[in-house]
């Protein structure tokens, strides 16, 4: 057999799993020590990603911040097609990626990115880079106690890297990119900075793409595993990215039996209970204090479980996650002791705190010194270690009562002698303008433009009325955006 190199340690290794890991390796096309490596070897397909990145300023949103760069890996499964994750790419000004038997930088471009479940599909045009490569097939996730081996460019050297280990567990977590809970599948391998859109094997078949560690434990890395992988590549099928959706509605456990005897459950019967249902959410279909027995014809445990039919468990929202925005759950639920069958379509969740703005330029509009914009995760995530306000923190998981809505806040005051006296607020929740609700930040422009009183009156959530002369805001915002050097009074998508 070819000596296998990196992540062999003998003497602590079983012969077992030598045995294992060479049989891995050999598959997928690993060269012997100073070999050089072999037209169309396998790990061909496995390349370096490098990325020079420029994020928003969202607290002074007309401004980026310092260019970064930064390093990941990826997959070729296709001509000139890589997949990888999308925080790899997020904000990208300048994309390449490098082969690992090649020292040619090629240019790369964002295909489709999918925040969502933290993957992006790449194109290189240039056929040169195509020519000795044989891309990669996937398989399903294997299960629980599974060997696999990870592949990838991890920070401390240039060269590929390929680390073992386990899958230990396939459960719902959060993804650190998007906040999202979606499937993902633990592994003892080590997953590193770089390792990231990197593949992992089992057998000679990519069965999951690395995203991220936990620095809580030791050796505690996550692969998005097939199921979401599947997902988004059939998500961009027609073109364009959808994402992920949801069902529209909060739940509680029942393992309390008291509280399964006073919604009339049979003693054979196992579900999970409505406690909100979202605005956007069918409310014919499904009410709250309904008990959910079963999604897709499968059974659902008092804790939010369901069984695949090889007997491992899975949350119940990996039926949802699994199908595309507009497609249908089927339900059978207990309503008021009668067990009743219904259906959910699964839609976009508008939150009222918005996604991360990756690859987008923050709104904002300036008016007297006045900053407004949008409220997202991203503006949130400026406040660093400091906590951001409770107000802002406590919208986290609400939902807008329309897909138009968003939170408008006003982020700063930019001193000056027309907002005397106002200049240290800052992260306001703006309710009103002069005593008409504010829906979006589009309207509130409007509604600033074409207002003809001579006074204009901004409520915020806490009950903070700012009232200002227009006239003398409107006469003072060339000055105030040539004193703090802000190429325009807004940025409106």
């Amino acid at each position: 057999m070819k000596a296998v190199r990196t992540f062999l340690i003998m003497g602590e290794r079983s012969i077992m799993k030598h045995f294992w890991i060479v049989v891995i390796v050999m598959a997928c096309g690993l060269t012997s020590r100073g070999e050089a490596p072999t037209r169309n070897d396998s790990l061909n397909a496995v390349v370096k990603i490098e990325t020079t990145s420029t994020a928003p300023n969202y607290w002074l949103p007309w401004q980026n911040k310092i260019a970064q760069s930064s390093s990941g890996s990826g997959v070729v499964i296709g001509e000139g097609l890589i997949l990888t994750n999308a925080h790899n790419v997020a904000d990208c000004s300048l994309l390449s990626v490098r082969k690992q038997n090649d020292d040619t930088l090629f240019i790369a471009k964002v295909k489709f990115v999918d925040h969502d479940c933290d993957l992006a599909l790449l194109t290189v045009a240039d056929p040169n880079f195509s020519a000795d490569i044989t891309p990669l097939q996937f398989a399903p996730t294997p299960p629980p106690q599974s060997q696999v081996v990870a592949a990838g460019f991890p920070v401390g050297g240039n060269g590929i890297s390929l680390t073992q280990g386990i899958i230990s567990r396939i459960e719902i977590r959060r993804y650190a990119h998007s906040l999202k809970w979606l499937l993902t599948a633990q592994v003892d391998a080590a997953i590193n900075p770089g390792n990231s859109g990197g593949p992992v094997f089992f057998g000679d078949k990519v069965v999951g793409i690395a995203f991220q560690g936990d620095g809580r434990g030791e050796n505690l890395g996550y692969i998005i595993p097939y199921e979401i992988i599947q997902h988004f590549l059939t998500d961009i099928q027609d073109g364009k990215v959808d994402g992920f959706g949801v069902l529209g509605f909060r739940f509680i456990a029942l393992d309390n039996p008291g509280t399964r005897a006073y919604l009339k459950m049979a003693p054979n019967q196992t579900g999970i209970m409505v406690s909100q249902v979202h605005p956007g959410t069918d409310k014919d279909a499904l009410k709250v204090g309904d008990v959910i027995l079963a999604v897709d014809g499968k059974k659902v445990a008092n804790n939010g479980n369901i069984r695949l039919d090889d007997g491992q468990p899975r949350h119940f929202t990996t039926v949802s996650s699994a199908k595309q925005v507009g497609e249908r759950v089927k339900l059978k639920l207990l309503r008021d002791g009668k067990v009743v069958e219904s259906e959910l379509a699964v839609r976009k969740f508008h939150e009222q705190v918005e996604a991360h703005l990756y690859d987008r330029r923050p709104e904002y509009y300036v008016i007297g010194g006045l900053v407004f914009t949008r409220l997202t995760y991203s503006y949130i995530l400026e406040w660093g270690k400091n906590t951001a306000p409770a107000p802002l923190l406590r919208r986290i998981g609400k939902e807008n009562a329309a897909p138009d809505e968003h939170v408008v806040l006003l982020a700063q005051v930019l001193g000056d002698e027309v907002n005397v006296g106002y200049q240290h607020l800052d992260s306001l929740v703006l309710e009103s303008i002069n005593g008409k609700k504010v829906h979006n930040l589009k309207e509130a422009v409007e509604m600033v433009e074409n207002c003809r009183d001579k006074y204009i009156t901004f409520m915020f959530e806490d009950y903070t009325p700012v009232t200002l002369d227009l006239e003398d805001l409107r006469a003072a915002t060339p000055r105030i955006l040539e004193r703090y050097r802000i190429p325009a009074d807004r940025y409106l998508k």
